[in-house]
């Protein structure tokens, strides 16, 4: 396959390769306001022109109303150096639900419902940042109130964690919830014990 399919600057990479998976704009803030916890990536480019991706797994909130997610790391390390150098962020966002067996390797399948956001992603500060941890911390917490459940945010607390926002630039959903995998003909069919779908470490 050409590898210029895959060039950012000809296709859009927020467009799924396989129509009958993608969802729409609804399906995918639901799924963002329904999800806790994604993963990051980012890219730090050396002086020599070396680029190293790094993946981080955090919380998040999405915020609509200012079309971003933030979420926050320690105050030094890989992430906010990464994301001060200003580079494009992509954020990842999974729901699992049964593991698909199948007699065919290229078969076996897992339910899912992802998102991916496409953006850039900036540091806050002040009275932003408080802003933000205050959403992320009731939206992680259902119920619960910063400044009544917990002491307000302090200025302390501020100094001692990064709080970020990732403006997002577009966004991709995809859904692959089907009930079984597809079998191959020609193929002996699975014995009872593995053929049936299960979720992840029920069977041992």
């Amino acid at each position: 396959m050409s590898g210029a399919y895959y060039d950012p600057a000809r296709r859009d990479p927020s467009v799924s390769r396989r129509p009958q998976n993608r969802r729409d704009d609804a399906w995918i803030e639901a799924l963002l306001r329904r999800v806790p916890l994604g993963r990051v990536a980012t890219v730090w480019q050396g002086e020599d022109g070396q680029v190293w991706p790094f993946v981080t797994p955090l919380a998040f909130a999405y915020r609509p109303e200012q079309r971003d997610l933030v979420y926050h790391t320690n105050v030094t390390g890989r992430l906010r150096a990464n994301t001060a150098q200003g580079h494009p962020a992509t954020f990842e966002v999974t729901e699992t639900g049964l593991l698909l067996p199948s007699n065919s390797p290229l078969e076996l399948s897992v339910q899912y419902r992802s998102v991916i956001v496409f953006g850039t992603a900036h540091v806050l500060h002040g009275e932003a940042a408080r802003g933000a941890l205050i959403t992320l911390s009731e939206r992680v917490f259902p119920g619960l109130k910063v400044g009544t459940h917990t002491r307000p945010v302090t200025e302390d607390d501020l100094a001692r964690t990064s709080v970020y926002a990732l403006s997002i630039e577009r966004w991709s959903g995809k859904e692959n919830w089907a009930a079984h995998a597809a079998q191959e003909d020609g193929w002996p069919p699975l014995p009872a014990p593995l053929a049936a779908p299960f979720r992840p470490g029920e069977q041992a």
